[in-house]
């Protein structure tokens, strides 16, 4: 007789990484909320907002996956991570790091690649730019609020140093086929 597997049930854990998820989001509105009526002075607020949002993202997917519940939030992880990324991206406009038309032209070169593609390994990539250009600002002017930033992503490299190790390469190598071949990836 075949056993029946039941469906995964929704628990604490599962509470706690959408809890985690959702703070992404608190993150996100007050980080434009600083940029919007602080400005650059609350870079350094800022930093340490984003490194803790961050860091829930990590706690989220590690619980997750250790869990056998079912969280109600998983499939828009994703997409609450890249509102987080665009948050900051608002924030270095508003903070004045950036023309605003250089964010738009950014921002509008991401989605019509994205929409061209339809691969999350492409936007990954545009969020990528705007973690580095959050973080060569964030070097360059407040190093002070940047080195937990910076320690904490060691200490997540180490962590998730397996999956690093193979997830990578294989975002490098669906790039480079999706840009070699750019009619190609459209459509499979």
């Amino acid at each position: 007789m075949a056993e029946v597997t039941s469906p995964k049930r929704y628990c604490l854990t599962a509470f706690i990484t959408d809890a985690l998820t959702v703070s992404r989001l608190v993150v996100a509105a007050a980080i434009l909320w600083l940029g919007w009526t602080v400005g650059r002075a609350a870079f350094p607020q800022a930093i340490v907002l984003v490194t803790l949002a961050w860091m829930t993202d990590a706690a989220d997917g590690l619980i997750a996956r250790h869990s056998a519940c079912k969280t109600c939030l998983g499939p828009v992880d994703f997409p609450i991570d890249a509102a987080l990324t665009w948050a900051t991206l608002l924030f270095i406009v508003l903070a004045g790091f950036i023309a605003p038309a250089a964010a738009a032209l950014y921002t509008a070169l991401a989605a019509l690649t994205a929409l061209w593609f339809r691969r999350k390994a492409v936007i990954v990539l545009f969020m990528r730019g705007v973690d580095l250009t959050a973080l060569f600002f964030a070097l360059r002017y407040e190093l002070l609020y940047t080195l937990p930033l910076l320690a904490w992503l060691l200490i997540l490299a180490w962590l998730h140093r397996e999956r690093l190790r193979t997830r990578v390469p294989q975002w490098l190598r669906e790039l480079a086929d999706l840009f070699s071949h750019p009619f190609r990836g459209r459509h499979e």
